[in-house]
């Protein structure tokens, strides 16, 4: 089987080669076949998580071969600051490195964190280059591409749920069985087609959030609104039964977010008509467990068991503090507890480490976002993530003001890239286990370079406008052109 399986992975490699400007969908479909491959692989081999990098990296070796410069000095423009900060990041995790090897003397463990903490820096470059020669059409691709495939792929776990005991149907290794402190009830959850729950949850919520995007990137009617937000909440009634919460606080701090930003930035009444129907949206959203018993009841679903993975969904937002004391901050400490000021090294806390040897005396300090970078780079590494962090933030706050000063759709656009961002550090923060994954990280590391990118598009668009104008009132112009000369 596992021959097949690269016969069949020689197939993308050699298309991205060939047409690297394809990388973005090539990615797409190696993510959603190569779990699949590995159930049913004897022994379920661990290098089936490489193929998409495999995939991605044959597409920069195309890129590079015809001259396209795969590295972030383009991206990031004349951001001297963000430039330092980066460079020293670098300097660390290179560092980081090396003491992961020196500590578990196991060269697997830094590459593993290598991979992890590199791999957006050509998939950055590579989506940038993407959008600048051929515009919002990639993204426009990539994102309905997307919201089609993983879609389709997100219905394998109802059909888990449901009772189907395919091949390809479940969590890779041990099953994994849920306790909900709330109700007591013992939850199995279903992961369809992908490794584990954990993955299948992510898509589902990102799915749900691209659909929002998309639908806002059009003329808006409440009817296309409300279309969406139905089609969103099915997604997100499909992702509760992944057993993971973080589907609807992720959704909710995306809606969120895009909603203050619209607010801020935009001066316009039609805002008020998007809150009002968005708001009735998560309204009925909090309705969900009702709606779905009926709605299990009608499939011949057992309504007991389906409205446990609701009821355990609602429980969500009343749990969030102590949720990012627990494992947003207090894993920080742990860290620092049991590693010192520099860390255990890179790659200890990464996803896939575990296979290696590295998560030996981790306990619970990589549970959390701030607690991984703690417990791979040292609280410096800590304290230039924030840096760092802080240094994006003003640099995207000012891509979204230039945006929304000269164009509505590339401004609702970069709202929702930022939003989708900000869900996924507000996600991270409190649960890593996902963020290991090559295609996730290739996911978000796209979305910031198609939202870096946006001054491009704005520039390029508003040039179009002023070409339009010139082309319909050339008489306007002929005086200044005129002038000019003289």
């Amino acid at each position: 089987m596992i021959e097949l399986a690269f016969s069949l992975l020689a197939v993308p490699v050699i298309w991205a080669l060939v047409e690297w400007r394809l990388a973005l969908l090539l990615c797409l479909a190696t993510a959603i076949l190569q779990d699949p491959l590995r159930k049913l692989t004897p022994d379920q081999p661990v290098l089936f998580v490489t193929f998409v990098g495999v995939v991605f990296g044959a597409a920069c070796l195309g890129a590079w071969a015809r001259g396209n410069r795969l590295n972030l000095k383009s991206v990031t423009g004349r951001d001297r600051r963000l430039a330092i900060c980066i460079s020293i990041l670098l300097l660390l995790i290179i560092v980081q490195a090396f003491n992961s090897y020196l500590r578990f003397d196991n060269l697997s463990v830094p590459l593993i964190g290598l991979a992890t903490y590199l791999l957006p820096i050509p998939s950055i470059a590579l989506a940038y280059q993407l959008v600048l020669r051929q515009g919002k059409f990639r993204i426009n691709q990539f994102m309905k591409w997307y919201i089609v495939c993983i879609t389709l792929a997100l219905t394998t776990v109802f059909l888990e749920f449901s009772g189907y005991d395919w091949p390809v149907l479940g969590q890779v290794g041990e099953k994994l069985i849920i306790y909900d402190q709330a109700t007591g009830a013992v939850l199995r959850p279903s992961s369809g087609v992908f490794r584990a729950s954990e993955i299948a949850a992510w898509h589902a919520a990102t799915v749900a959030c691209f659909v929002l995007l998309v639908t806002l990137l059009r003329r808006t009617t409440i009817t296309r609104l409300l279309t969406a937000v139905i089609f969103a909440a099915l997604v997100l009634g499909v992702g509760i039964l992944t057993g993971r919460r973080k589907v609807v606080i992720e959704f909710a701090a995306f809606v969120g977010t895009y909603l203050i930003l619209w607010v801020v930035l935009e001066k316009r009444v039609g805002k008020l008509a998007i809150i009002a129907v968005t708001g009735a949206a998560l309204a009925g959203y909090a309705s969900l467990a009702s709606e779905l018993r009926e709605e299990s009841r009608l499939q011949n679903l057992e309504p007991s068991t389906f409205s446990l993975y609701v009821e355990r969904s609602r429980g969500a937002f009343r749990d969030v503090p102590s949720r990012f004391v627990e494992l947003g901050i207090a894993p920080v400490m742990w860290a620092y507890e049991d590693f010192g000021l520099f860390g255990a090294g890179l790659g200890t806390g990464t996803q896939g480490a575990q296979h290696f040897g590295a998560e030996a005396g981790v306990g619970g300090a990589a549970e959390g976002g701030l607690g991984k970078i703690t417990l791979e780079l040292g609280i410096p590494g800590l304290f230039i993530m924030g840096w760092l962090a802080i240094l994006f933030i003003r640099h995207l706050w000012r891509i979204m003001q230039t945006a929304s000063r000269h164009s509505l759709g590339m401004a609702r656009l970069s709202f929702g890239l930022f939003s989708f961002l900000v869900a996924n550090v507000a996600a991270f923060s409190v649960a890593t286990q996902a963020y290991g994954d090559f295609f996730i990280l290739l996911i978000l590391s796209w979305t910031l370079a198609f939202l870096l990118a946006v001054p491009a598009l704005v520039e390029r668009e508003v040039r179009a406008r002023q070409l339009a104008i010139f082309e319909d009132h050339p008489s306007v112009f002929r005086p200044i052109v005129a002038s000019n000369r003289t």
